[in-house]
């Protein structure tokens, strides 16, 4: 079962990859998909016996190829992370032993579980979106809500939160068998290869967003990020950059203390000073919580480190005092020459509304920011009440809000997450499939909290358990987890803290019967009701009958035949389908060809009125289908959808119509 499991949770987030490759680059440089799919190869190939230099070159293009992006094709797209998250995803799949999880044994449920619950769901929540039909993906003029996102667009997001979820947890068990298989654990080597690579990757991110800050607030910067007034380093991102920035401001002070003074003091100083920057330039209010706590973290672990040496051993730790020194100090003055900046402050931008010191009472505040946050929390709240078991689907929050905050509390709001990555996911997932997730959370705190054993590195252990710490606490107000490279962070420290902490991987360790049994029921079940569900009222046909928008593809506009009255073409598809209001009894329902051999090769035709098959003919052209079709009792809408056989061109005829034409449709008319 740990080979099966591993080969499932693999093949389901390959397949996810491989989709939005093609989905994100298809429309724009067709010829990535080729490129990226041969890089993939040689890195899993490369990755198999020698993987620490592949993976300095990929996590350091996490942070640096958004830049990349702004500057060729010129403008950053999140999709565009494929095009190294695709060979991330290759390196953390190679090796013979790759086949298997090497996750400690306390945590292997849940995570095991958790990427389970992802691979074994995510298929049928993109096939919803495509309404079961792969086939309308290039058709225009489709909207799955009433503000028109695409079904191209759904389904994107669906196949990138798969990877948001599954290429963290494949890499955090991949960091297990590389670096701390079974007792022995090499921390050098996963400072060389990971670390360093990394940290010197965001260091040259906070450059550029003080450049940005303090010169250019243009310069490789997207979006409407220099409107906000706030840099986004080279993560394309100004969310993404400040909550980077903020893990690793604490990160440089535990990295630098291996090495000797005068270098430690250097690289310890000069790593927070970029990361506050970094932060502060980000204007980001999670940032600027996070690394504050990282702050504490480092002085209270200096504190407690000094309280627990003896005389004898003091003296080596007072090399740490001019690191903290230094890291207070700078942190103030870079605090005051950002506030002559040309960026937005995070006090500007409204932090004190949510201390009752604004414009809003206190207990106003705490409601805006607990519950409501402008809307989301709402629409987030009535997704989990109406499908509280399996949630509305992976990848499927940003998609749905809009219309669901609508129906919620009235509010007309943005495509956005749930400003709260907890609650995002108890939408999406559902409470059964939040199980893993919630377990996990549970266990790593226990973890986090529990007395370190042996004679670790308290310090080091300290000062990484108020970054994670910080991370999950503005988890809570915030969604800094929906970024690719920000979820690599967290399970790169996470990884980190286990092995200073000394939680060793144990991938001989059996699971139990029981154990598995359990697994398997929470993802069948999940995958089972995602499915009813995907089937049923998540349908985007249905919920464009609930929320109110037009619902079609397949149809062209409306024409004006010889007769001067209103029809429509099926064109480019071979299947048309059409959400209509029900204004009368009985629709008249008239079809025809225009095939010009349609006499001597008639066509196949099918029509189906909600789902009930009511004509299959073999129709020629100088015949039409003619149907009554009475109304559903009960229901306001009616699904009428066609298949026909083939299709034609005018344009092999000589005549001047470049389109693919099928059938022929009476505009609707109900008597």
């Amino acid at each position: 079962m740990n080979q099966l499991t591993k080969g499932v949770v693999i093949a389901s987030t390959l397949a996810a990859a491989f989709v939005q490759l093609y989905l994100s680059t298809r429309l724009i440089y067709p010829q990535l998909i080729v490129a990226t799919a041969a890089v993939f190869v040689v890195v899993a190939i490369v990755g198999a016996w020698r993987p620490g230099p592949a993976t300095a070159v990929l996590l350091a293009a996490s942070y640096l190829a958004p830049a990349a992006y702004v500057v060729w094709p010129g403008f950053e797209n999140y999709g565009f992370e494929i095009l190294w998250s695709l060979p991330l995803l290759g390196l953390a799949v190679s090796g013979r032993d790759a086949w298997r999880w090497h996750l400690p044994a306390r945590w292997r449920w849940p995570l095991v579980s958790w990427a389970l619950v992802v691979a074994a769901s995510w298929p049928f929540v993109f096939l919803r979106e495509v309404d079961f039909y792969p086939g309308i993906l290039p058709l225009s003029g489709v909207a799955n809500t009433s503000i028109g996102i695409t079904p191209w667009d759904a389904v994107t997001a669906v196949t990138y939160w798969t990877l948001v979820h599954n290429i963290g947890l494949l890499w955090f068990d991949r960091l297990f068998a590389w670096y701390a298989n079974g007792p022995a654990v090499r921390l050098d080597a996963f400072r060389s290869a990971v670390l360093l690579p990394a940290g010197l990757a965001i260091a040259v991110a906070c450059l550029v967003g003080g450049y940005q800050g303090f010169v250019d607030l243009r310069f490789l910067n997207p979006h409407l990020w220099p409107h906000m007034g706030r840099a986004s380093g080279t993560l394309g991102d100004a969310n993404t950059f400040g909550m980077i920035a903020a893990f690793w401001g604490p990160a440089a002070v535990v990295l630098a203390r291996r090495w000797p003074a005068p270098w430690s003091i250097v690289a310890g100083v000069g790593g927070v000073a970029l990361a506050m920057m970094g932060v502060l330039t980000s204007g980001s209010r999670t940032a600027l919580i996070a690394i504050s706590i990282g702050f504490a973290a480092i002085v209270l672990g200096s504190v407690m480190t000094w309280r627990r040496a003896d005389s004898v051993s003091r003296p080596s730790i007072k090399r740490l005092a001019p690191v903290v020194a230094g890291v207070l100090v700078l942190a103030a003055v870079v605090l005051l020459v950002a506030r002559g900046s040309s960026i937005t402050s995070v006090v500007g931008r409204g932090s004190l509304r949510y201390i009752g010191l604004g414009e809003i009472s206190l207990s106003q505040s705490a409601r805006e920011l607990l519950w409501d946050r402008f809307g989301y929390g709402p629409a987030a709240i009535l997704m989990l009440e109406e499908h509280p078991v399996a949630g509305v689907g992976v990848g499927s929050f940003h998609t749905l809000v809009h219309d669901f905050a609508k129906a919620a509390s009235g509010k007309d709001i943005v495509p956005d997450n749930a400003q709260s990555w907890y609650r995002h996911h108890l939408a999406e997932l559902g409470l059964l499939g939040s199980l893993p997730w919630l377990a996990w959370c549970v266990v790593f705190a226990f973890t986090l909290f529990s007395p370190a054993t042996g004679t670790g590195d308290r310090f080091s252990v300290g000062v990484l358990r108020g970054a994670l710490v910080a991370f999950g606490a503005i988890s809570l107000l915030g969604m800094p987890g929906q970024s690719l490279p920000v979820v690599l962070t967290f399970w790169t420290f996470a990884f980190w803290f286990a092995c200073i902490k000394g939680v060793p991987s144990s991938p001989s360790t059996p699971w139990s019967t029981v154990g598995w049994s359990a697994a398997l029921v929470v993802v069948i079940l999940h995958a089972a009701v995602t499915f009813a569900d995907a089937r049923g009222d998540l349908r985007p046909r249905n919920r464009s009958m609930r929320f109110g928008w037009e619902y079609q593809y397949g149809l062209g506009n409306v024409e004006f035949g010889a007769d001067g009255k209103p029809e429509r073409r099926t064109s480019r598809d071979y299947r048309s389908l059409a959400v209509n209001p029900v204004q009368g009894k009985v629709l008249k329902f008239v079809a025809w060809i225009d095939h010009p051999d349609g006499d001597e090769h008639p066509v196949h035709v099918r029509v189906w009125a909600d789902s009930r098959l009511v004509q299959e003919t073999d129709l020629k052209r100088s015949a039409a289908i003619f149907l009554d079709i009475p109304a559903t009792p009960g229901r306001t809408h009616m699904v009428i959808e066609t298949e026909i056989s083939r299709l034609w061109r005018p344009k092999d005829l000589g005549r001047n119509d470049p389109r693919t034409l099928g059938l022929s449709i009476r505009d609707w008319v109900w008597e």
